[in-house]
């Protein structure tokens, strides 16, 4: 496993930072990640690995499940020094959106007096579009950074994975955050603080 010797660690991670920044603030907002020559292994996006980059450091934790999470662990320990630690103790959680349901009960969630110890879920999915073309799942989404409410349209994703996220996030301020990547370098954030619905295409889910 070779350390990504091409990415700036200033000047790409304060691009990419801002990127998320703006897509927590403006849920439901596709942004896109800058192409760059990188190749994370196997299972990961090439935007949740920059992810990784720009949000993970020696301070931070993180855990990656499913397969080749081996790999994905070495290579974001190697190219970030962040702490590879357990589901429950991660500050980011690394999974592919077909992944089972369950690990989201695994994680933490925050404590009434400091809410924002709680996990954030990098989720590799196929596509996230404005637009229906051939998606089935849909996102409504509602709330903080969101005038009225936004759709958005995802393929590849277990909706079990939202479900369980919908109910972990009911006692808000706890509950986790998710950042959804697709394989077009595409970037999609839902805070806790955000509701959503679920459906396929003319059935609610």
């Amino acid at each position: 496993m070779r350390r990504e010797v091409i990415y700036d660690e200033v000047f790409d991670a304060q691009e990419q930072f801002r990127l998320l920044l703006d897509s927590m603030a403006r849920p439901g907002k596709i942004n896109s990640m800058p192409d760059m020559d990188i190749i994370p292994p196997a299972g990961l996006n090439k935007a949740s690995a920059m992810i990784a980059f720009a949000l993970l450091n020696t301070d931070v934790s993180f855990y990656a499940e499913g397969e080749g999470s081996d790999a994905i662990e070495s290579y974001i320990a190697l190219n970030t020094t962040a702490a590879q630690v357990g589901v429950g103790e991660a500050d980011f959680v690394f999974i592919n959106g077909l992944y089972d349901a369950g690990i989201i009960f695994d994680a933490k969630t925050g404590t009434l007096p400091y809410p924002e110890e709680s996990a954030t879920f990098v989720i590799d999915v196929d596509a996230i579009t404005e637009d229906a073309g051939d998606s089935e799942l849909i996102l409504t989404l509602k709330g903080p950074g969101i005038e009225t409410t936004k759709q958005v349209y995802i393929n590849g994703i277990n909706p079990g994975i939202l479900k369980a996220v919908r109910e972990q996030n009911m006692e808000f301020p706890l509950g986790v955050d998710l950042m959804l990547t697709d394989k077009n370098n595409n970037i999609l954030c839902i805070p806790r603080s955000n509701l959503f619905e679920i459906e396929y295409v003319g059935v609610e889910v």
